[in-house]
């Protein structure tokens, strides 16, 4: 006896249980789509972060190293060259090298810039002693600065290699020139 396979009918239902799902599943696309809609992808000017701030650095970590001061005065000075923000905040690590930014983007309210520790070393520049790069290399830094017009607070996430290593809070105002 062979049997034979029932195809569906166009009058053909889901069982309850697939109804059910089949509905909330419309339901959370239409959800997720309405809210992907809903989302501001406007970023704000450029020209809101470009110019010289001044202010402080400090400590966004519970423990600080020992005898590391509270707070550090510092400057951030960003301008737009070519369409691309750039920039360099001195002192960084409490040295006169400085944080120099490598890549910037405006991502909502907030500047995300990636930064290295003293100047951009190009792949063939000799390394000093032995060749080899030194911390300096290794160290990769994560800012994230949102302004509020004369305003501006911060963080900065700093890496060796692949490892967290240091962070840093900052709040910075901007510096006015004189008449």
């Amino acid at each position: 006896m062979m049997l034979r396979r029932q195809l569906p009918t166009p009058n053909f239902q889901l069982p309850t249980c697939g109804r059910w799902f089949g509905a909330g599943l419309i339901a959370v696309l239409v959800a997720a789509g309405s809210s992907v809609a809903a989302q501001d992808t406007t970023a704000v000017p450029a020209a809101r972060f470009v110019g010289t701030w001044v202010g402080t650095q400090a400590w966004a970590i519970k423990d600080p190293p020992p005898g590391a001061s509270r707070d550090q005065p510092v400057t951030l000075e960003i301008q737009l060259v070519e369409g691309k923000l750039t920039g360099m905040m001195k002192p960084f690590f409490g040295g006169e090298d400085g944080a120099t930014i490598v890549d910037a983007t405006i991502v909502g309210e907030e500047l995300r810039a990636t930064a290295v520790v003293g100047r951009p070393r190009t792949p063939t520049a000799g390394r000093g002693r032995g060749g080899g790069g030194g911390f300096k290399d290794a160290t990769k830094i994560a800012f994230v600065f949102r302004a509020d017009g004369v305003k501006m607070t911060g963080t900065a996430d700093v890496q060796m290699g692949d490892v967290p290593w240091m962070k840093f809070s900052y709040d910075l105002g901007k510096k006015r020139s004189r008449y």
